[in-house]
């Protein structure tokens, strides 16, 4: 059956329930961890790459959510153990907590993300922030929000309009390694003294892109769970993704660079015969 079939409009409602369900859900265990009402252990993979109960449990009750509706699903997590390979067509791509240094040092700035790809292409993504509440989902070729029903915001996405590179907020984050930290140190220095500010909150730094509150996005380190939602937000929202070297951003891609298109080509200019890892 061809992927367009398959995504028909109650497929598409019941994808969005399902994933919003299981992001709530991962919401309360966080905000649980998060304001120390359990305890959160943690152990680190390397460096600059940490793991806790809190990623492993939010892990659990994602899973345990989607596979309700959608048992034969494939499942691709951040953490290994808990990644099922179905043969099927539907893979959910699934960061349980990103921003997980953040959030056991108890700044709010952490995510709940899932991507739905079928056959090989992201078809849906949703990032969801436990602290405050926003929301952002997106369809591809239907465009995206950003809700928060605490403030009753529901808008369409849309990139921001910024055509001066001095004028722009810029997010940023980096590899889990010392060797891509000095690397991203490198890029930094450039950036900084042409943009107007550099913001590090975590991936919802791209759904804020997406959304027109910041304009552009650069980490030297890509991964499926970190972006896959976000890449086909940004792109619905009338923006550009690419990798540092100007082609386009795939989950196969080594590093990536958001932005509202029209400051694309600067950026992409400012990273040109840097290495992306020391």
């Amino acid at each position: 059956m061809k992927r367009s079939q398959r995504l028909t409009e109650v497929f598409r409602e019941k994808a969005f329930q399902s994933a919003l369900r299981a992001a709530r859900a991962s919401g309360v265990v966080l905000n649980s961890y998060f304001w120390g009402r359990s305890s959160n252990f943690k152990r680190y993979k390397g460096p600059n790459d940490l793991v806790t109960a809190a990623d492993l449990k939010s892990c659990r009750v994602i899973r345990r959510e989607l596979k309700r509706d959608f048992p034969t699903h494939s499942f691709l997590f951040e953490e290994p153990e808990f990644r099922e390979d179905n043969q099927s067509d539907f893979l959910w791509i699934i960061d349980p907590l990103d921003g997980t240094t953040f959030h056991n040092r108890g700044l709010p700035y952490y995510s709940v993300l899932l991507a739905l790809q079928v056959q090989g292409v992201t078809e849906f993504g949703l990032a969801y922030m436990p602290s405050n509440g926003d929301l952002f989902y997106v369809w591809r070729g239907q465009g995206g929000f950003h809700r928060n029903s605490r403030v009753r915001i529901c808008k369409p996405l849309a990139v921001s309009q910024t055509c001066k590179l001095d004028e722009a907020v810029i997010g940023y984050s980096y590899g889990k390694s010392s060797s891509r930290m000095r690397a991203m140190a490198q890029v930094l220095r450039r950036l900084l003294p042409r943009c107007r500010a550099l913001t590090r909150v975590s991936g919802a730094d791209i759904g804020f892109v997406a959304a027109g509150n910041c304009d552009a996005f650069i980490d030297n380190s890509s991964s499926p769970w970190d972006f896959a939602v976000f890449a086909l937000m940004v792109r619905e929202a009338g923006g550009r993704v690419t990798d540092f070297s100007g082609k386009e951003w795939s989950t196969d891609s080594a590093n990536i660079v958001v932005s509202n298109k029209i400051l694309h080509s600067g950026i992409l200019r400012l990273l040109s015969g840097l290495k992306t890892r020391s």
